[in-house]
């Protein structure tokens, strides 16, 4: 199958979690391996995580999950967060001037992640927003405006926003949900990339944008009235601040400086900030 730019399309399947605990990491082999010099030079904490590698692997994938498990309602943030991320992707390609890109990114929203989640949705009682990934992607079909298409974007976020609210997630559930992006974006990143040039553009583009939702998660986080939570959040936000302004560029040209050893070393910090969190 290919997309509009004549690029094949990737549909995945579903991967498996891996143990998730807060006081040891899961890390995949395959992000170790791939990013070992990385690892190296990152410091302790991707050290730590290193030794804690299990070899639970896989492509990566936009209905897979992250390295970790967790349960059903850090699993339905992930996805949610994961719709989002490549709208935001889709956004930076229109602004680029790469609108057939940005098509495809606005079309695995609905096909390869909504679906996969509506009928937890469904069960949970959570509003159907599919109809707002449609309207997205009509109008970037119909060459909207990148204003017009910010405005389509409005309405998702509603949709997202109306779901987490009716599946009612701990702050815990949320925090975790981040360090399982930082995690997969780890492993997308160390896929996406070799030696600072881009090997596969989409595993890069997805590890960025997981990042970037990640991030959304935490500003919302942060302005919790737990001070606990709201520590936690602050401090995961600076970890993957670091990593983001490494990353300014949907589609780089030049030498990324970035590894996917920096990712891990910013899902470490994650993961020490949310254990406090009950």
């Amino acid at each position: 199958m290919e997309n509009a730019t004549g690029n094949p399309v990737r549909i995945v399947t579903g991967r498996k979690w891996t143990t998730l605990t807060f006081a040891g990491a899961a890390v995949g082999m395959a992000v170790v391996g791939a990013a070992a010099q990385g690892v190296a030079d990152a410091g302790p904490e991707v050290l730590w995580l290193a030794q804690a590698a299990t070899t639970e692997g896989g492509e990566g994938g936009e209905t897979g999950a992250a390295l970790a498990e967790a349960d059903e309602t850090v699993d339905i943030l992930v996805r949610l967060s994961k719709i989002d991320a490549h709208i935001l992707t889709g956004l930076d390609l229109v602004a680029a001037g790469r609108t057939d890109a940005a098509l495809a990114q606005f079309d695995t929203t609905k096909v390869e992640i909504y679906k996969t989640i509506e009928p937890a949705l469904a069960a949970h009682g959570a509003p159907a927003f599919d109809d707002a990934l449609v309207g997205l992607s009509d109008a970037a079909k119909a060459g909207k405006s990148l204003a017009d298409l910010q405005a389509a974007h409005t309405a998702v976020r509603a949709g997202l926003d109306a779901a987490r609210t009716t599946i009612a997630p701990s702050a815990k559930d949320e925090l975790a949900a981040v360090l399982a992006l930082s995690r997969e974006a780890a492993e997308d990143f160390a896929v996406g990339v070799t030696d600072g040039a881009i090997a596969e553009l989409g595993e890069y583009q997805d590890a960025r944008a997981y990042l970037l939702a990640a991030r959304e998660t935490l500003t919302r986080l942060s302005a919790s009235d737990d001070a606990v939570v709201k520590k936690a959040a602050e401090k995961s936000a600076e970890a993957l601040d670091g990593v983001i302004a490494a990353l300014p560029d949907v589609a780089p040209e030049g030498i990324i400086t970035a590894d996917a050893g920096l990712i891990l070393a910013a899902a470490a910090k994650v993961e020490l900030a949310l254990y406090p969190v009950k």
